[in-house]
């Protein structure tokens, strides 16, 4: 058994992107580039990793009003590995499910123009189905 948790901080790439299912169902994907140390000392440049990130439901409709370029935002989900198949090729796609979503706004123009946000929560995703699900 184990345990899939991610926690991303990183800038927005683009504004978020809403979409609604067949079903009706709200998902809104948005990208985030998140920067980590150089991986050798003395090594002088920072990597950029660019992570795709899905919302669902409410949560969706939330991040697609509140959310945009340049933003930075704090995500915590799941991470979770698709494939599916394009002019004839089979294609892999690593993302992030979110559950929370929070911009995160300290100094600069827009913090003072807006109180600060609530995190954004998907409420009907829960992190375990029920306790006999938690790892402790």
């Amino acid at each position: 058994m184990g345990i899939n948790h991610i926690t991303l901080v990183g800038s927005m790439v683009r504004n978020p992107e809403m979409r609604m299912t067949q079903n009706g169902i709200p998902t809104t994907q948005f990208t985030l580039a998140v920067t980590r140390p150089p991986r050798q000392e003395g090594q002088q440049h920072e990597v950029t990793d660019y992570v795709k990130v899905v919302t669902w439901r409410k949560l969706a409709e939330t991040a697609n009003e509140q959310l945009k370029k340049g933003d930075l935002v704090s995500v915590e989900g799941r991470l979770l590995t698709r494939t599916y198949e394009q002019d004839g090729q089979r294609k892999k796609v690593v993302e992030v499910e979110a559950q929370s979503v929070e911009a995160i706004r300290a100094g600069g123009a827009r913090a003072e123009a807006e109180a600060p946000s609530e995190p954004m929560m998907d409420e009907d995703v829960p992190a375990f189905a029920d306790a006999d699900e938690i790892p402790f």
